[in-house]
């Protein structure tokens, strides 16, 4: 029988998910409504990403000193807060003050959800895959719910209805323990504590993945609908272009969904545990990773919409599980070392370096994108995962044996 925290995993890693799809599924009527080019539009998913590291590092401090709730609390004020304000946004620098807002309330959010999520179940792989594809529902249900309420209610008010829906969060957690605060209020204590985070190798390559892994993440969800409409035949109705781009986006994450729900089954079912079960996602991780890379030039070579959407498709079908999984492989280093009382500050140390590849690679895709074209672009991503498959190499070839177990888990390697 479910327990409550995971009953709260369950309802709102998707909310948490639904706000992360949202610039990507709103960036089209947005460009139409106040007139943005594609370099505007990469400064925005890049306004976003700046925004990800010091918030996420102040977030864990905070979650570890104070406890996870009240960092959940605001962080989901924020986000409501910033749907109202795109709901009616005419002006460039009003989305640009959502966009921080929706940055640094998600930020909040996915802080504490991480780790929730890690320990409601009965491993962090099982809890980080299954959480995630929670967190897939809402990306995949976003643009179709945003094209739904579009042409329902009209954009603003679509969008305010968004607004309300991210307020269930809130309500979720206000009877709820949601742990952290291990530190009793000591904050200096907690920023203390990066200093030990700071010298774990470990900590530092799963970072490097992190940071190469969400360029290719936010570089397709965040342009991979543009890329579909460009594929469009000529003479199409500009309608039926968008609702095609809309549903290849939501056939991404419901890839994206299904197989971390797949890998959350399959690791439950398997029998494996600590190191061998680091090994066999690690080794997942470097399938993923080389497939990703050819998906990447796919979307460069091909021209026609059905080829397009196709490697869309299959990108989110290949790539749903590597993130869980790196996870995974952090939160069993933390147990196994007998530090899950730094459980914020870690996901933020990791979270810090993605803000790294969050920041800068959206504003270089728009960049390439307007003088070179959009799909010159995706070679960007198809570089970061080359770095990325250079990453996990050296972290099989230079994996130390396991430590000693502490509380029964042995040491995961990097």
């Amino acid at each position: 029988m479910l327990g409550l925290m995971q009953w709260f995993v369950i309802v709102s890693l998707p909310i948490t998910g639904l706000c992360y799809a949202l610039l990507g599924s709103i960036k089209l009527p947005l460009a139409r409504r106040v007139g943005l080019d594609e370099a505007r539009i990469g400064g925005l998913i890049a306004a976003f990403g700046l925004m990800v590291g010091p918030i996420m590092l102040l977030c864990g401090a905070l979650a570890d000193a104070y406890g996870r709730k009240p960092v959940w609390l605001v962080g989901s004020l924020l986000v409501a807060a910033s749907l109202a304000i795109f709901a009616g946004a005419r002006r460039y620098g009003a989305i640009v003050t959502a966009t921080v807002l929706l940055a640094a309330g998600w930020t909040a959010m996915i802080n504490v959800a991480n780790p929730v999520m890690a320990t409601a179940f009965p491993d962090p792989f099982t809890g980080s895959n299954l959480g995630d594809a929670l967190f897939g529902v809402g990306t995949f249900l976003c643009p179709v719910l945003i094209t739904f309420l579009q042409a329902r209610l009209g954009f603003g008010a679509g969008v305010a209805t968004i607004a309300a829906l991210a307020l269930l969060p809130f309500g979720l957690a206000l009877g709820l323990d949601l742990g952290g605060g291990e530190l009793q209020g000591d904050l200096a204590a907690a920023f203390g504590g990066f200093g030990t985070l700071v010298t774990d190798g470990r900590v530092w390559l799963l970072g490097a993945m992190l940071l190469c892994w969400v360029v290719i993440e936010s570089g397709t969800a965040g342009w991979a609908s543009t890329l579909v409409m460009k594929a469009a035949p000529a003479g199409e109705p500009a309608e039926k272009s968008e609702r095609i781009a809309a549903g290849t986006l939501s056939a991404f994450w419901m890839c994206f969904m299904a197989t971390r729900l797949a890998t959350a089954c399959a690791i439950y079912w398997s029998g494996l545990a600590g190191e061998q079960l680091v090994r066999a996602t690690r080794t997942m991780q470097l399938a993923i990773a080389v497939l990703t890379v050819v998906t990447m030039l796919a979307l460069v070579a091909f021209r026609g919409r059905r080829a397009v959407v196709a490697a869309v498709v299959f990108g989110g079908l290949i790539c749903g599980p590597f993130f869980p999984n790196l996870l995974g492989q952090l939160f069993t280093h933390l147990e196994s070392s007998g530090r899950m009382d730094y459980a914020g500050r870690a996901v933020a140390m990791i979270f810090a370096c993605a803000s790294v590849g969050w920041a800068i690679l959206p504003t270089a895709m728009g960049f390439v994108a307007d003088r070179s074209g959009l799909r010159r672009a995706f070679l960007l991503p198809a570089a970061c995962g080359l770095v990325l498959v250079a990453l996990l190499l050296a972290a099989s070839v230079g994996a130390a044996p396991a430590a000693a177990p502490v509380g029964g888990v042995p040491a995961a390697a990097p």
